[in-house]
């Protein structure tokens, strides 16, 4: 009667006739009544003791089943596959001997696991020893306060985390992380250990901001301020300078103020002249008088005080008093009336904040003033009203010490109306 052999799981592996043998298999199976089979059986038996010990794997192996490798001093194991090795694994103070490659040693001192190359330990991790502490990249898990999970990496020294590496935006831990009350993308530096806070050392070729500021946010001492815009101080305390606030520039509402923040209350400009200081301009904070240690200057040429006018009058019109207002354009030739000259650019302009130019147009008092005219004038012609807001040269006999509006300082040779620059005065 035939033999049928069933694996551990109950499949059949194979039927054997009798007085047969089986060789499916790295065993050779002995069927019923077969001569010899006590020989078989003892070498299955030693087969089994050694694991097959050979410098080549068995040949049709089982799943399984061990070999050991004895050409490489290795335990092996069939995996249904191939022959996989089993290393050996160790705890112990000290390196284990007689190692052969893979074998793997839980060194218990640093709490560390290792490897064995087949010629050495190599360290499989964690990086850090017991001694040390936790000191290393660690990636982990934080969970927002909106119940999100970040995948994030934990810079350790010493069981203290000092940045944490993120790629999402800036997050709050749902839980209290010390030293991280907010996770921002890059490198997030920890805002204190103890006493000590962790900084970037070393040097950088650039960065994106100061205290959140753009570099385009601030003037450079040796570069000149080319682009457009204004430099501002955005508070009404303005700009103060002195080690007690000596001099403050400040604003309220539309008032901008100059001050000075000593006792006298004056303020002193003052220019460097070969090293020695020299004030060339007070205000008196207390009288409001300007005066000029060396004189006051001015780029144009003449004195000249605001009045109400009835229309709109043009630089160089000449006016007199009358009309429904202060002053109207002279009608008249030779008025008696004539006040003066509409200003074109004032060296200096009295009762300025009375109006506008429209409303109330700057009259020259005194000085030098280009002025509307009509026909031939010659330099050195004292100058009459000739009606329509216009003056002319006076001819023979003309001119009064009533009319005279000021003499010409240059020819005008033709005859059409044009303006002549001339010295005019009040009468």
């Amino acid at each position: 009667m035939a033999y049928t052999i069933t694996l551990t799981d109950n499949t059949i592996f194979a039927t054997i006739a009798d007085g047969t043998i089986n060789t499916a298999s790295s065993m050779v199976l002995v069927g019923k009544n077969y001569a010899g089979y006590g020989a078989f059986l003892d070498e299955n038996f030693i087969h089994l003791l050694e694991n097959g010990s050979n410098t080549t794997a068995p040949t049709a192996p089982l799943t399984g089943q061990l070999w050991w490798d004895k050409a490489n001093g290795l335990m092996k194991v069939y995996n249904g596959t191939r022959f996989k090795v089993i290393s050996a694994a160790t705890a112990s103070s000290t390196a284990p001997t007689s190692n052969v490659q893979g074998d793997l040693w839980y060194d218990t001192v640093n709490a560390q696991l290792k490897v064995y190359t087949g010629t050495a330990w190599l360290l499989v991790g964690p990086q850090f020893t017991a001694g040390t502490g936790i000191t290393g990249a660690i990636v982990d898990t934080i969970t927002d306060n909106t119940s999100v999970s970040h995948v994030v990496i934990k810079l350790y020294v010493q069981d203290a985390v000092v940045a944490i590496v993120s790629k999402d935006a800036a997050f709050t831990p749902q839980a209290a992380l010390t030293g991280f009350a907010t996770v921002r993308p890059g490198i997030t530096m920890s805002t204190g250990i103890g006493s000590v806070i962790p900084l970037f050392q070393g040097t950088a070729s650039n960065a994106e901001t100061l205290d959140n500021i753009d570099s385009t946010g601030f003037l450079l001492k040796d570069v000149a301020q080319t682009t457009s815009g204004t430099f501002g101080v955005l508070n009404n305390t303005g700009l103060t300078v002195g080690a007690n606030s000596d001099f403050r520039v400040g604003v309220t509402g539309t008032t901008a103020t100059i001050s000075n923040q000593t006792s006298n209350g004056n303020i002193a400009f003052s220019v460097n002249i070969a090293g020695t200081p020299t004030t060339v301009m007070n205000i008196s904070g207390t009288t409001g008088i300007v005066s000029g240690t060396n004189g006051i200057t001015a780029n144009y040429a003449d004195v000249a005080e605001r009045f109400a006018a009835d229309e709109v009058l043009a630089a160089g019109t000449v006016v007199e008093l009358g009309g429904s207002q202060e002053i109207t354009k002279v009608t008249d030739e030779l008025s008696e009336s004539v006040f003066g000259v509409i200003s074109t650019r004032a060296a200096y302009l009295m009762n300025a904040v009375a109006g506008n130019d429209e409303t109330h147009p700057p009259v020259a008092m005194t000085g030098r003033v280009p002025v509307n005219t009509i026909g031939v004038v010659h330099k050195g012609d004292r100058l009459v009203s000739a009606g329509n807001g216009l003056a002319r040269a006076a001819q023979p006999g003309e001119a009064t010490a009533f009319n005279v509006i000021g003499r010409s300082l240059e020819n005008k040779l033709s005859t059409e109306q044009g303006t002549v620059e001339a010295i005019v005065k009040i009468n």
